[in-house]
């Protein structure tokens, strides 16, 4: 995480907003599981697995709705030609 996602400040790797004093861990933590269910969803693509990938990648945007990874569900979700999924609103 760059940026507090309370005042928008700098955090340079800090666990705690220089700015506005805010405690981050918690959201450092969310985000980080995010990226291990990604990273996870990345090895199914690999092993030809794409189902799992799309229950992988699903799971990571509850955590953290990030654009890329909408991006890379929409791309798995078009590859098996399936473009609706349970959550669509959140693409």
């Amino acid at each position: 995480m760059e940026r507090c996602p309370l005042c928008r400040a700098a955090l340079n790797g800090a666990e705690t907003c220089r700015r506005c004093r805010a405690e981050l861990q918690t959201v450092q933590h969310v985000a980080f599981e995010a990226q291990i269910l990604v990273g996870a969803a990345m090895h199914h693509l690999l092993l030809d697995d794409p189902a799992t990938a799309t229950q992988l990648l699903q799971r990571a945007l509850l955590y953290h709705a990030a654009p890329e990874v909408r991006a890379l569900l929409q791309l798995v979700l078009a590859q098996q030609g399936n473009v609706t999924f349970e959550g669509a609103d959140m693409i």
